[in-house]
């Protein structure tokens, strides 16, 4: 437990370093691919904890732009094998509905799940282990946001 905290940052971290992930989060418009990359102080005042956090606390007001959520869902010891435990972590992507078109064949809500698995799945998070996912499901629409999970595992060894 004692590492968690520390990891779900380095976690956040890499996500923050996505140029891609952030300008889909950050640019409204429907061109947000071809916005330029933002700086790390812009990043750091104006993405972290704002639109990547890892404190799961969404309000209306943090809803006008997309957000990424990412928190630790559980960990468990692995019955019959006390060294080594499984860890889930959850990414909730928030994106507004009026958001939901950019000019790509893709759309925003699937770009956003794509770049954070492209971050995340089958990367080693020191002092953690594998993540390994990016399987993702509908978890609630309004008239408003539409919130998809994405889940990952890693299996720690202590």
């Amino acid at each position: 437990c004692n590492e968690l905290g520390v990891n779900l940052q380095k976690i956040i971290r890499r996500l923050i370093a996505n140029d891609e992930l952030v300008n889909l989060l950050y640019y409204e418009d429907e061109n947000p691919l071809e916005q330029p990359s933002l700086s790390a102080e812009v990043k750091q005042r104006e993405v972290f904890e704002k639109l990547i956090k890892t404190v799961p606390r969404v309000g209306t007001k943090d809803t006008a732009k997309s957000v990424i959520v990412v928190y630790v869902q559980r960990a468990g010891k692995i019955p019959g094998n006390k060294e080594f435990k499984n860890v889930k972590i959850l990414a909730y992507v928030i994106v507004p509905l009026t958001q939901w078109y950019i000019k790509d064949a893709n759309l925003r809500p699937f770009a956003i799940l794509g770049r954070v698995q492209e971050s995340l799945d089958d990367k080693t998070i020191n002092g953690l282990g594998k993540m390994v996912g990016g399987d993702f499901e509908l978890n609630f629409v309004t008239d408003d946001v539409i919130c998809y999970q994405q889940v990952y595992e890693i299996t720690e060894y202590d």
